[in-house]
């Protein structure tokens, strides 16, 4: 990896920390910072679960499946199919 690659990792990383600290600030127990003080609604529990899911299959699946097929496309009409 080249200097600037290390860069770039170590800064992500430190802002991600950085930003959890800050998130943090005033918390009193660990069960209270995890869940949030239960303030969210259950259609925004619902979207993150599912905007992590759609995240997952994008990231993993889609390439994955062309490299395999030679097709990113999942709609069969156009003559991709999984083998």
């Amino acid at each position: 990896m080249s200097t600037l690659d290390w860069v770039v990792l170590l800064g992500t990383l430190a802002a991600i920390v950085g930003y959890g600290i800050w998130k943090a600030r005033g918390q009193q127990d660990m069960a209270r910072y995890l869940r949030g003080g239960n303030n969210d609604k259950w259609h925004t529990i619902g979207l993150s679960v599912m905007a992590t899911q759609a995240s997952a299959i994008t990231f993993l699946s889609t390439p994955g499946r062309h490299i395999k097929t030679g097709c990113a496309s999942s709609n069969s009409t156009l003559g991709c199919r999984w083998p």
